[in-house]
């Protein structure tokens, strides 16, 4: 695109006083903001690859509500998997499957159906509620990510280490609100400057706490009060993501965002998927990961990640890698 809108350009065309990307990649656009991902940005983002070391980025899909009480979520579940057994003379055979699989209720991404604006009346692009189904012909399903692949730079930001080195009392399970100029403080302290296309991997240490939580209790603890630290979801927020072209954001924490909102605060990062087209990823397991950065100091990576091509699917396990 010959140019591209900053944030402060975009229309607010509606009560809320809230930007709308609406239009900016095309009326048809079913990607939004992943089309910062180009042929050249995954070039130049496989180049990172010097040592073929790999890091599995997604947690167990047993995890974590395979590991606390019913309805941590009100609707969300762990699978149950069932194993089919055969044999013969010659060969033993095994096939499965699973019930109640929910595919945003471990690592995942929110597909741009998850949230839609009231407001509007629609869904990212002006996508209305009826043409979101499993059908042919769904919009901004799951599987336009399946097919586009995303794959590009991906930037650890280990907002665990430097808040724990620069805010003292703050808490992965609390209520504790993250800024926009926290991660770029944090990004400056390891020495990255954002590219277009970059794919944010936020490291809050909510992940790292729950694995470490020993028992059903203490695991249970961590999901209940719905409460959770996490990013600003306010205007600093989108503006950082879409001045920098953040093409998608993932952390390790439920919800991205600090959740629930902050008395008085109006708007959220998952608003930012209906009125932005914005990606986002929850609950990634980045401890690997972030233990190899701290110890090479090169927080930048390789990323991939292939969702199920599940026809208009809202969600999907990530499927997730780094590679570096």
């Amino acid at each position: 695109m010959a140019t591209f809108p900053k944030y402060k350009h975009l229309p607010r065309p509606d009560k809320t006083g809230l930007p709308l990307s609406w239009g900016v990649w095309g009326r048809d656009d079913e990607l939004g903001t992943l089309n910062h991902i180009t042929e050249k940005t995954v070039r130049a983002a496989a180049r990172l690859v010097k040592r073929g070391v790999r890091f599995n980025l997604d947690l167990p899909l047993h995890q974590p509500f395979g590991e606390v009480k019913p309805l941590a979520h009100r609707h969300r579940k762990a699978p149950k998997p069932h194993l089919y057994t055969r044999q013969d003379a010659m060969t033993l055979g095994r096939d499965d499957h699973l019930d109640e699989f929910f595919l945003q209720g471990s690592s995942q991404w929110d597909g741009l159906t998850h949230v839609g604006c009231a407001t509007q009346g629609a869904f990212y692009n002006g996508v209305k509620p009826e043409q979101v189904t499993h059908a042919e012909g769904s919009r901004n399903g799951i599987d336009k990510v399946a097919k586009f692949c995303v794959a590009g730079r991906g930037v650890l930001v280990d907002l665990a280490r430097h808040l724990s080195k620069h805010r003292r009392t703050y808490r992965p399970k609390g209520q504790d609100v993250i800024p926009a100029k926290d991660i770029a403080a944090c990004l400056a302290e390891q020495g990255v400057k954002l590219k277009a296309g970059d794919i944010l991997l936020l490291r809050t240490g909510w992940v790292r706490d729950f694995l470490a939580a020993k028992g059903l209790e203490a695991k249970d603890a961590m999901m209940r009060p719905w409460e959770f630290s996490g990013i600003s979801g306010g205007e600093d927020t989108w503006e950082f993501l879409w001045n920098n072209r953040i093409a998608a954001v993932a952390a390790d924490n439920v919800a991205v965002e600090r959740s629930p909102r902050a008395e008085g605060v109006t708007t959220s990062l998952h608003l930012s998927i209906a009125r932005m087209g914005f990606t986002i990823g929850e609950m990634f397991d980045f401890e690997a990961l972030a233990e190899d950065c701290a110890g090479d100091g090169n927080y930048t990576c390789f990323f991939t990640s292939k969702p199920l091509n599940l026809r208009g699917g809202v969600g999907s396990p990530p499927n997730a890698m780094a590679l570096k």
